[in-house]
């Protein structure tokens, strides 16, 4: 074989090689889950300019270099300089490089290089390498498929020892799931039991298998009375799985909405993950308001105590009105106490009465001079930037529930100047994605005066939404340009909410 044939595979292993810096980031951000590296890929081809032009050159690139080795050097330098946008250096949160990680780039450096000697002991020239290179984001995610199982047995370690600390834990354990407010529900209800318990909770994000695990081993104390355990989902079983060792006396279900839909198709796919939650417990807490979980609820009640809360129904076991501040608590349609706290806690109130209920706690004890519960940080924070404007930030994890009550607090802040909003708009909404971005948008059009969208993840549907509002917008790559851009147009007398914000790995 040439030495031009030497040099060119070798150039495509290389190329392949470097190329995990960008896969390995998109990997871990997606929670190691087998065929999102591709899924991410194509959505920067598919999305930014000339991104589709530039994969249509690399596959014209692929069969020249059949017949010649020279546009296989320009492929293997290409398919490292795209999809152009998704960068090696990390913009937001930086990679972790944990033992996971390292063990994954192994296999597929592995495989890359396999694939690669197979190609010259095939006597195929570089043709192997050359297919790895051009899909090297699907050689990634066969690294995954390939480490999945392998990961979940070497870890089962730290499942069995934070099982075994909950089997000697003599408290309830109260466990909370839900497409929206799990994470709000899970803190308001920690503030509420505090004040006369002392209580463990699962920090925020670690709420998946090896989260809930590390946290119960490194948290959980002897002296702890009552256990608050969040749990998410991406798919069907893993909530099951969690309860099986975590055996929750209490499920709380927040309600049922399209969060991660691209993941799980349908909202009755989402309502039967989530429902995993029940199998185990005693008592069942659910959103009075979601008519999903009500119906659902009815399969329950034979077997369970089921409570249902609610923020619009007085008729509902548990009812919190809200009004000018003030959190009226009614009981079995009775009117028990009050308490001040900011309106986007309405519904984990709620909730959090019927966990009281299911305990068999006095309620009026537990509220009655309860100092103002406040929110979780990112989730309609209300702050004083350096130049005076007022900032409304909810940039963690937006969704077609939390928006509105976004929009609804930008536009009871009495603000003399411009209202702006800054977002990317929200994600995994699957076949709804466009229309509730538009939706969004268009709802925001009647409240704000300028509209700064961010990223190309949901530009089509939020420009078409804000224009047809019939209000200016403008487009920034990402958060950083849009942020320089009102930082030389705010005043004091301005507001700006920041809905959602998405991980330098969407486009």
């Amino acid at each position: 074989m040439n030495i031009i044939y030497y040099v060119v595979l070798a150039l495509f292993t290389a190329s392949s090689l470097i190329n995990h810096i960008k896969w390995s980031r998109i990997a871990q951000r997606e929670h190691y889950v087998p065929s999102y590296v591709t899924k991410i890929y194509f959505r920067w081809v598919r999305l930014v300019p000339y991104n589709g032009l530039l994969f249509l050159v690399s596959i014209v690139l692929f069969f020249s270099s059949l017949w010649s080795p020279y546009p296989a050097i320009v492929l293997a330098v290409f398919t490292i300089l795209t999809p152009m946008g998704l960068s090696f250096k990390s913009r937001t949160s930086k990679v972790n490089k944990t033992e996971r990680l390292n063990r994954l780039n192994v296999v597929y450096f592995t495989l890359v290089i396999f694939l690669s000697v197979a190609s010259l002991l095939l006597e195929w020239g570089y043709f192997l390498a050359m297919i790895v290179n051009l899909f090297s984001f699907y050689v990634y995610d066969l690294a995954l498929r390939i480490t999945k199982n392998y990961e979940k047995n070497k870890t089962q370690h730290f499942v069995q020892s934070a099982s075994q600390k909950l089997n000697n834990f003599k408290g309830p354990i109260i466990a909370i799931t839900g497409s929206y407010s799990k994470t709000t529900t899970k803190n308001v209800l920690n503030q509420i039991l505090s004040r006369h318990n002392q209580s463990f909770t699962t920090p925020e994000s670690f709420n998946n298998r090896l989260g809930i695990a590390k946290s119960i081993n490194d948290d959980l104390q002897n002296t702890d009375e009552i256990s608050i355990i969040e749990m998410g989902t991406y798919g069907f079983g893993e909530i099951r799985e969690i309860c099986s060792w975590v055996k929750p006396h209490i499920s709380v279900i927040t309600g049922i909405a399209p969060v991660h839909l691209e993941r799980m198709k349908s909202l009755e796919n989402i309502l039967e993950a989530k429902s995993e939650i029940v199998d185990f417990a005693g008592s069942v807490v659910i959103n009075g308001d979601d008519n999903l979980l009500l119906n659902q609820a009815r399969l329950w009640a034979a077997q369970k105590m089921v409570i249902d809360c609610s923020t619009t129904s007085v008729k509902a076991a548990v009812y919190v009105s809200f009004d000018s501040g003030v959190h009226k608590i009614y009981i079995g349609g009775e009117y028990i106490c009050e308490l001040n706290a900011p309106e986007i806690l309405q519904l984990s109130i709620a909730l959090s009465v019927g966990v009281l209920i299911a305990l068999d706690m006095d309620v009026k004890n537990y509220m009655n001079n309860q100092n103002e519960l406040t929110k979780t940080d990112h989730r309609q924070s209300i702050l004083k930037g350096n130049l005076g404007q007022t900032i409304i930030d909810n940039s963690f994890n937006s969704n077609p529930i939390s928006y509105r009550s976004s929009l609804k607090t930008l536009a009871e802040i009495d603000a003399n100047g411009n209202k702006y909003l800054i977002t990317p708009g929200m994600v995994e909404l699957g076949s709804e994605q466009f229309s509730q971005n538009y939706e969004f948008a268009f709802n925001a059009s009647s409240i704000i005066s300028e509209a700064l969208v961010v990223g190309y993840t949901n530009r089509g549907s939020l420009m078409l939404g804000f224009e047809d509002g019939g209000v200016p917008v403008k487009f920034f790559r990402n958060r950083e340009l849009a942020v320089s851009y009102l930082n030389s147009v705010i005043n004091e007398d301005d507001a700006v909410l920041f809905e959602n914000d998405l991980p330098d790995h969407h486009p």
